[in-house]
């Protein structure tokens, strides 16, 4: 029964968007939840999301001087596993506070995503059934994703947090005493001067872990389901482009007379408008984005492949000694994802704003008339011209670049293994 509500709430059926004006906000509630959380838009903020946002700030700026102190203690006692371990946490609270730092300074950004959205849903009011029923197949797609996404990291930081309790009892359990045994943490703690092992230092620092594990969860959540409504959002405007350009000389015929011609002509501008219109919008969406999130692309193309290998290599090398650290296995796999999910999405989105240049392709262009012709050259080339997202020294984000990046991470992984490293 109850998987029945959640399957009939995940594919929108109790849903209405057949007809009349549908407010983005209510079709996308989870994600304008999480907008409001981070307050990036342009509504006045509630009390309660200051009260979010300080809490997750303490917690990032908690939690990241105590991986500083555990990472300058790794590379004392040289503890190659302790310093990858620890490592990986200063870069996840990094990529947290760039984060918070990025909802400040990038807010303009942000707000034009959600007037967009806005626009875009008032757009196709003005459309017929055919753009309307692919519009929300679009869209509906992206609400699927977006509910996968907070379900997926809901239960990945659930069952974080239920590993480090189900540790601890089972320590209790087989705990005998003066066995020399400590408490186990899952995740590492160290402090000058404090001993992590007794009370009430223990139960801090269990506690503080697993709200830590909560938070940056909840920091990534909104990273990850963000990224996928803006390159989705920018997906849907290029597909309505595209329709928008192969219906252009739809109902032109040769014309008998000077009249007839004249108002071909009025008809095919006015088309033409809106496809300009929509392309500019596009592009400035798509310039929006790159303000916001090239930064991330470029974070993530300098550390993934060292993270990678290292935590592979850790990994490996617990396993051969008869342990099997799952922690770390996890942060191996969600290092991962976080190089593929981008690189995934922009190309995707590289393939959409393709489809439009060939959509120009495949009409009629010889009857449009020259004073059309140039202006369909314009968005032929505009739209094969790279995306903004890529600078110099740092490689086009794509499939092409997660294999490299993987394929280097290998290569990495490779020699630390054949390598006789006494650690």
């Amino acid at each position: 029964m109850l998987w029945k509500k959640y399957m009939v709430f995940y594919n929108k059926e109790d849903f209405d968007y057949s007809e009349g004006y549908v407010d983005p906000s209510k079709f996308y509630w989870t994600f304008f939840l999480f907008q409001q959380a981070f307050q990036v838009t342009d509504d006045p903020f509630e009390t309660w999301t200051y009260i979010t946002k300080i809490f997750t700030l303490i917690c990032g700026l908690g939690v990241f001087t105590d991986a500083c102190f555990s990472f300058y203690h790794a590379i004392n006692i040289f503890d190659m596993g302790l310093i990858t371990e620890a490592g990986t946490y200063v870069l996840m609270l990094l990529y947290k506070i760039m984060t918070l730092s990025f909802t400040k300074i990038n807010l303009p950004a942000y707000i034009n995503l959600i007037k967009a959205m806005k626009e875009d849903f008032q757009y196709i009011c003005t459309k017929n059934d055919k753009y309307r029923k692919k519009f929300f197949e679009i869209h509906l797609e992206t609400w699927k994703a977006c509910i996968s996404t907070c379900t997926f990291m809901f239960c990945l930081a659930t069952s974080l947090v239920i590993f480090a309790i189900g540790s601890l009892i089972f320590h209790m359990q087989h705990h005998t005493p003066n066995d020399g045994s400590v408490r186990p943490l899952v995740f590492p703690f160290w402090a000058p001067g404090i001993d992590y092992a007794a009370s009430p230092a223990y139960e801090i620092a269990f506690t503080f872990a697993n709200i830590g594990v909560m938070a940056c969860t909840y920091n990534y959540t909104f990273v990850l389901q963000t990224n996928i409504v803006w390159v989705r959002q920018i997906a849907s405007k290029a597909e309505m482009i595209g329709m928008c350009i192969l219906d252009l000389l739809e109902g032109i015929q040769p014309a008998n007379n000077k009249q007839e011609k004249r108002d071909q002509a009025r008809l095919i501008n006015f088309r033409m408008r809106e496809i300009i219109s929509q392309h500019q919008a596009m592009y400035r969406l798509l310039d929006s984005y790159a303000k916001v999130y090239k930064k991330y692309l470029m974070f993530e193309q300098i550390v993934s492949s060292p993270v990678i290998c290292m935590l592979a290599f850790c990994s490996a090398e617990k396993i051969d000694a008869g342990e099997i650290h799952v922690v770390m296995m996890v942060l191996c796999v969600g290092a991962i994802m976080v190089l593929f999910v981008p690189c995934y999405l922009c190309t995707f989105l590289r393939s959409k704003v393709t489809l439009i240049c060939d959509a120009c392709c495949e009409i009629r262009f010889w009857d449009a008339g020259p004073c059309i012709r140039p202006y369909l050259i314009l968005i032929m080339q505009r739209c094969l011209r790279p995306l903004p997202l890529q600078s110099a020294g740092f490689q086009e984000a794509s499939i092409k670049t997660f294999s490299n990046k993987m394929t280097s991470a290998y290569s990495l992984f490779n020699m630390l293994r054949q390598a006789d490293l006494d650690f």
